[in-house]
């Protein structure tokens, strides 16, 4: 390992909440609502226990080869070479979906907040910001994350509560009048959305306490996904399915809705700050995750000389890979949920078979 400073069990547990809720605060109830329509609630509640599910794979794992990164689990398992293949291949997809949320936070603030200002700049300097808090390494993130966590919680509790008054049950209704299908195919992409969270391996070796771990990781995946069920269901209630479909980003118009009295009123920079908090601690956990497994690759003694190269790179794939808005759509739509599996689901399946087999028929 590169730092010799471990975190706490309960505040691993927080850093997975905000990487869960991270970037999909914003979308997930428009990706949902077109989906699996009134039944939306439906479809990401199946996902709380799919959560679990993905947490027990996940630290059987890591707690297989403790204290290995995701990068080491892959050469333990398929050897030194293939194993370095797997390795960089997920790294370019961590630097995918680098690319992908810094797409969004430039989409996000010009075409809601600053539409004059372009979307190059803010990529730039959000992506500097990142990049100083990578260097200060994964504990400073860690706890800087835990400092931001009550807020983040206070802020999000505030927003249900107060466009609670504005819930019509009959936007959910009637349940299950399209079938299964539907359901299962908003729970598909919610599920994609969970498997971003094998990245976190790359910081499970800094557990001081790894026995616990596991169930940090199911804790947090778990209410995690409950914030986004709530958060989804709650869009769903308020705006009906049809309208949260066709938004870009029904949470920031929902927020819009806020009344209390004459008192308070359009607090979308609530919902706002709540989403820069939790994407910059997802933002920041996959740019070390990538710093620090390009660096094991080329085995470097220090993984900060990388964040820079990897800052110009990153900016770079956020303007070419993800060019406007209709084409993230149509890759989110088509292309985001396959590639997930492939990442979080398969290749996690695939090292644990070959772990089991590479065991000794004695150990069986």
């Amino acid at each position: 390992m590169f730092e010799n400073d471990k975190i706490e069990t309960h505040q691993f547990t927080l850093l997975v909440i905000l990487f869960v809720v991270g970037d999909a605060l914003l979308y997930v109830p428009s990706w949902l609502a077109s989906s699996a329509k009134q039944d939306a609630w439906l479809a990401a509640g199946i996902g709380c226990v799919e959560g679990l599910a993905i947490a027990w794979l996940y630290t059987t794992l890591a707690k297989r080869h403790f204290p290995a990164t995701l990068i080491d689990l892959c050469r333990s398992v398929f050897g030194r070479w293939a194993g370095t293949v797997a390795a960089c291949f997920f790294v370019s997809f961590i630097l995918v979906d680098i690319s992908i949320m810094l797409f969004e936070i430039g989409d996000f603030i010009t075409t809601q907040m600053m539409p004059e200002t372009p979307i190059e700049v803010v990529i730039l300097l959000f992506t500097g910001v990142i990049v100083l808090g990578v260097r200060q390494g994964a504990v400073a993130l860690v706890r800087s994350s835990e400092m931001a966590f009550p807020l983040f919680v206070l802020l999000y509790l505030m927003l249900v509560l107060f466009i609670s008054p504005q819930i019509k049950l009959e936007h959910a209704q009637p349940v299950l009048s399209e079938g299964l299908k539907p359901i299962l195919e908003g729970n598909l992409r919610f599920f994609g959305n969970l498997e971003e969270s094998v990245i976190l391996l790359m910081l499970f070796p800094l557990i001081r306490n790894p026995s616990k771990g596991a169930k940090a990781y199911a804790t947090g995946l778990a209410v995690g996904t409950m914030m986004l069920t709530v958060f989804s269901t709650v869009s769903i209630l308020v705006m009906g399915s049809d309208m949260t479909a066709l938004l870009a980003y029904p949470s920031y118009v929902l927020a819009q809705k806020v009344a209390v009295g004459k008192l308070l009123e359009r607090i979308e920079a609530i919902m706002a700050f709540i989403w820069f908090i939790s994407v910059f601690v997802k933002i920041s956990v996959c740019y070390y995750a990538a710093s620090y497994g390009i660096a094991q690759i080329v085995k470097l003694p220090k993984y900060r000389p990388v964040t820079l190269p990897l800052a110009m790179i990153s900016v770079v794939l956020a303007l070419v890979f993800v060019p406007n808005r209709p084409y993230f759509d149509h890759f989110a739509t088509k292309f985001w949920t396959p590639y997930m599996l492939t990442f979080g689901l398969f290749l996690p399946l695939l090292m644990l078979g070959a772990a089991w087999m590479r065991r000794s028929p004695g150990k069986r």
